[in-house]
């Protein structure tokens, strides 16, 4: 086999290290605090800078791996937001966490190699249940989230759930769809923490998570109801990211304005 036919493999082998060694280090407590933000912005970064070398040789080529990172970033981003609040206020949330970023890593390499079949029941269901949620959070009112108390229970079956959805929505080969979806949840857990301080932090914490909530159950139920499941889509991916950046700087902002 050729250097350049190994590449791929090679590539492979560095994401799941690094992946590996990030929750490895959050789970044991030797990840500071004031590194969340350069590792989670290192891996937007790293998908970039390899969409960058792709389009050297192949334009097409960048252009596919970049729509596949987008949308398996897109479903971390979910992914995070599901298990903030279902890690609120929960004892050992550290671990939790770890082990729901874990959980779904490993639906994803898992089923990046044997593909995706049959997600568009489960699609349903957890839009139904997402829904729920948004209404529990946003009738629980009050500053910032509510305890998570027993729904802490659910927080690993969302992750594979959503690790599974991942693989569905992502467009392109299985080394394309693994290299994309582990460099998405590269600093996951860093992601976790930073909303996690934020929301300590916004007054109305729970109104954007409920909105947020809202979005992510009816956009899964639809496709569910569609009969296919989730599905590679630009026009979603842009929406869902972008209506995450707007609630992020929307509570950035208050949370400012309540410190003054």
């Amino acid at each position: 086999m050729s250097v350049p036919a190994l590449l791929p493999f090679a590539a492979v082998a560095v994401l799941l290290a690094a992946v590996a060694t990030d929750l490895l280090a959050c789970a044991r407590g030797r990840a500071p605090t004031r590194h969340d933000l350069p590792v989670a912005a290192a891996g937007i970064a790293a998908a970039l800078v390899v969409a960058a070398g792709l389009s050297i040789g192949s334009p097409v080529s960048a252009g596919q791996f970049l729509a596949a990172w987008g949308s398996a970033f897109a479903v971390t981003v979910d992914l995070v937001v599901v298990v903030v609040v279902l890690t609120h206020q929960v004892p050992a949330a550290r671990r939790l966490v770890v082990l729901a970023v874990g959980a779904s890593a490993l639906t994803r390499i898992v089923l990046a190699a044997t593909g995706v079949t049959g997600v568009a029941w489960i699609s349903a269901l957890f839009g139904l249940l997402v829904i729920l949620a948004a209404w529990w959070l946003f009738r629980g009112g009050g500053s910032g989230l509510p305890r998570a108390g027993a729904l802490s229970l659910g927080a690993v079956p969302a992750a594979v759930a959503l690790g599974a959805f991942a693989v569905s929505a992502t467009g392109g080969g299985s080394l394309v769809v693994l290299c994309a979806n582990l460099l998405a949840l590269l600093g996951a857990v860093r992601l976790v923490r930073l909303t996690a301080r934020l929301c300590a932090r916004a007054p109305d914490a729970s109104v954007g998570f409920s909105a947020l909530l809202v979005f992510l159950g009816v956009k899964s139920l639809l496709s569910g109801l569609s009969g296919h499941g989730p599905a590679h889509d630009a026009g979603v991916t842009v929406l869902s990211l972008g209506m995450a950046l707007l609630v992020a700087a929307l509570m950035v902002i208050t949370a400012v304005r309540a410190e003054r």
